[in-house]
Parts: C-alpha cells; sequence; structure tokens
C-alpha cells in the first residue's frame, strides 16, 4: 500500500507533466485534453483527505 504523501507527490508531478504538454501542443483538441488530464490529476491532490484531520459527523 502506497502512503498518501507519495500518492500526492505523483499525482502532482503528472498534473505538472500534462501542463507542460499542453503548452507544447499545437492541436486546440490536444491542449484542451492535457489540461482536462492535469485537472483530474490536481483534484487528486487536493481532493485527498488530510491524514491528520479529525472528521466529526454532522449533528
Amino acid at each position: 500500500m502506497t502512503s498518501p504523501e507519495i500518492d500526492e507527490d505523483y499525482f502532482y508531478q503528472r498534473a505538472e507533466t500534462e501542463l507542460e504538454l499542453a503548452q507544447k501542443a499545437t492541436h486546440p483538441a490536444a491542449v484542451r485534453a492535457h489540461y482536462i488530464i492535469a485537472n483530474h490529476y490536481l483534484d487528486r491532490v487536493y481532493s485527498q483527505p488530510d491524514a491528520n484531520a479529525v472528521v466529526e459527523a454532522a449533528e
């Protein structure tokens, strides 16, 4: 099993790579696709629950 920090690093690096590819792409559809993929990776980075956070039940 991988740790959340490793997953965050991987997803962040993949997002960076997709953003670089988007900037180098010449076809508008390719640019759009790379930005969409980068957005999904960033969602994975920033939507993961913090391991140290305390989750309280809604009352």
